[in-house]
């Protein structure tokens, strides 16, 4: 759907004719403008909405996130002031999303909701995401820059039968426990192996039992573009509830 290689163009285009500019709050948007100035600066994304590759084929006749981000990136190269995501808000329903409404709201859910509607979007053009076969919906430009693999290991401490899983991913969440000062720390304590015992002993299927066992997580495919999402619970006095804070930041591996 998408060749590989006009991901890895795009990597080493040069954007041109672009200032930075600032979103209008629309009431409470703030979780919402935070995630479009940093899709904005996707190099790969940026480079195909610019060149509007997906309105060419789009046969949508409903409103198209692919198509609408399309005109948002186009009035980047205008001059101006700040740019108004009214028209992106208006329509979260349409990417399946139940924020807004003018309440504060949550900005990785919404990254998240963002991300699968344009891969969604992306498919469209075959018949639907259910009518479309699973490799093939990995070739998608959504899929290629943003999608991984994590990988989790379980050894039964008991027989030392190893077993794994694997898991698709759009972006990496890193919970934040004690000191963290770099981005390297967090990564170091999420592939960490944690000790499975207690009430929270691993059944093992050739023990039959539930025994003591490690796991632990890996990235077995590193996404083109990964998507951190620095999340930390802090525990309020007042309320005893967990507060989550998110800072999202890409880093890009050209491989």
């Amino acid at each position: 759907m998408f060749h590989y290689e006009d991901l890895v163009k795009f990597f080493q285009y040069e954007v041109r004719g672009i200032s930075p500019r600032g979103l209008f709050n629309c009431g409470n948007s703030c979780y919402a403008n935070a995630v479009l100035q940093c899709l904005m600066c996707t190099k790969p994304l940026m480079i195909h909405l610019l060149l509007r590759l997906h309105s060419k084929d789009c046969c949508s006749k409903n409103w198209c996130l692919m198509c609408e981000l399309e005109q948002y990136a186009s009035t980047l190269r205008e001059s101006g002031g700040p740019v108004s995501p009214s028209r992106i808000l208006s329509n979260l329903r349409n990417i399946g999303c139940r924020l807004g409404g003018g309440s504060q709201e949550d900005a990785h859910e919404f990254l998240r909701h963002l991300v699968m509607s344009m891969q969604a979007a992306c498919l469209d053009g075959l018949g639907g995401e259910k009518q479309v076969e699973q490799s093939l919906q990995e070739t998608t430009l959504i899929q290629q820059m943003f999608g991984g693999r994590l990988k989790s290991k379980v050894k039964c401490l008991r027989c030392h039968h190893e077993s794994e899983r694997y898991e698709n991913i759009m972006d990496l969440t890193l919970e934040i426990h004690g000191w963290v000062e770099s981005l390297q720390d967090a990564l170091t304590q999420f592939t960490a192996p944690e000790d499975l015992d207690g009430d929270n002993m691993y059944k093992c299927g050739r023990c039959c039992a539930y025994v003591k066992a490690r796991k632990q997580l890996s990235v077995h495919e590193v996404p083109n573009i990964l998507t951190v999402v620095l999340k930390r619970f802090q525990e309020s006095m007042a309320r005893l509830t967990n507060v989550s804070l998110f800072l999202i930041c890409w880093t890009w591996f050209l491989l």
